[in-house]
């Protein structure tokens, strides 16, 4: 049975809809991750299944019980704020402690259940310290322990890592999977960012203008994109437009005229265009290997990106692209101008043109 269900949900201020007839499915124990630019309508979302936000209709189930309505205190939910919001005052073990308090939990058993919290997220030195003496990791991790120390029924995870640079926010990634591992705890985790939520979501549900447009796993959105907005949010694909025959079958695509035979006729619009898409580690300079397509591009520019080269690229009908190269120590072997490239058919997606 679907653990949490948010049935057709929407929210409305006034009249700027925030969340329109939102539905997601989360199974106990599943990571999912709610990802979408600023203003998509996660965080609407997450607020609601939290009780901080009334939605103006639709249902949320926790199992079978209905808890649209039900005060926050009472959902039993532990929450992880993206400002941490830990007690200044108090050391890291009573900040820990205090949710147990609030529960009226024995003195023993807070103890104990303190050790226990202190243990699993690696901070046994640190409890008697105060929240400013701690680095920002490791408030992130008393945080993590405070929320989790009262056995909530699910983590509600709201940009938890956004203030983190990104050595300790990949280090933190991984903290999050273990404790998401170790717990068997649901974790409903809200992020802007495409590689933290490819990195430890079980299944990603992405958010567009307050509509949930694609839901599933991380290697499926990533391969398999629902529209253009999609395609172009998640991973940085490169977008163009091209134009299908449906006579002859044959595609006019980045200034060649080919025959794909993979491509959908149920993607046509009726006028032929569609929207193609390529990531840009899959164009690859150079003549075309058996099997490949190959495209007569303008290289207009070249920028280092740290683990490779960027290649800023112009198809003959002046579509811009992007090529992502590792390069070598002494840099790239290209210089603007006339350039050859090979993609692979699988690599190239299409969507309808009129999809966003």
């Amino acid at each position: 049975m679907t653990f949490l269900t948010i049935d057709g949900l929407e929210k409305s201020y006034g009249k700027v809809r925030a969340l329109e007839r939102i539905s997601l499915g989360v199974a106990e124990g599943e990571f999912v991750t709610l990802l979408g630019p600023s203003g998509s309508g996660k965080t609407t979302l997450l607020m609601s299944v939290a009780g901080f936000t009334e939605p103006t209709a639709g249902r949320i189930l926790l199992g079978d019980q209905d808890i649209t309505r039900l005060d926050p205190e009472d959902r039993d939910f532990g929450f992880v704020f993206q400002g941490y919001a830990l007690f200044p005052h108090l050391s890291v073990a009573d900040n820990i402690a205090f949710p147990l308090r609030v529960r009226k939990w024995p003195r023993a058993r807070i103890q104990a259940r303190v050790e226990e919290m202190l243990a699993l997220v690696g901070l046994e030195a640190m409890a008697r310290r105060k929240p400013a003496q701690l680095s920002g990791g490791q408030q992130q991790r008393v945080a993590l322990a405070r929320a989790l120390s009262f056995g909530p029924r699910m983590m509600l995870l709201d940009e938890p890592l956004s203030a983190l640079d990104r050595s300790l926010r990949d280090s933190m990634q991984q903290e999050l999977k273990r404790l998401h591992r170790e717990t068997g705890v649901t974790f409903l985790y809200v992020t802007h960012d495409q590689e933290e939520a490819y990195a430890m979501s079980d299944r990603i549900a992405v958010f567009h203008r307050g509509r949930l447009v694609q839901s599933g796993p991380p290697r499926e959105i990533y391969a398999r994109p629902a529209n253009s907005f999609v395609a172009g949010f998640i991973g940085g694909n490169n977008l163009f437009t091209a134009r299908h025959d449906p006579h002859s079958g044959e595609i006019d695509l980045l200034g060649r005229r080919l025959r794909l035979g993979h491509l959908d006729p149920g993607l046509h619009c009726a006028d032929g265009k569609v929207t193609g898409w390529i990531r840009p580690e899959a164009l690859r300079p150079g003549p075309a290997a058996p099997g490949e397509l190959e495209l007569a591009l303008t290289l207009e520019d070249i920028s280092f990106a740290g683990t490779g080269d960027r290649l800023f690229l112009r198809s003959p009908d002046g579509q811009p692209l992007i090529a992502s190269q590792t390069s070598g120590p002494t840099g790239p072997a290209f210089r603007p101008g006339p350039i050859t490239c090979a993609v692979h058919p699988d690599d190239i997606g299409f969507l309808p043109a009129r999809q966003t």
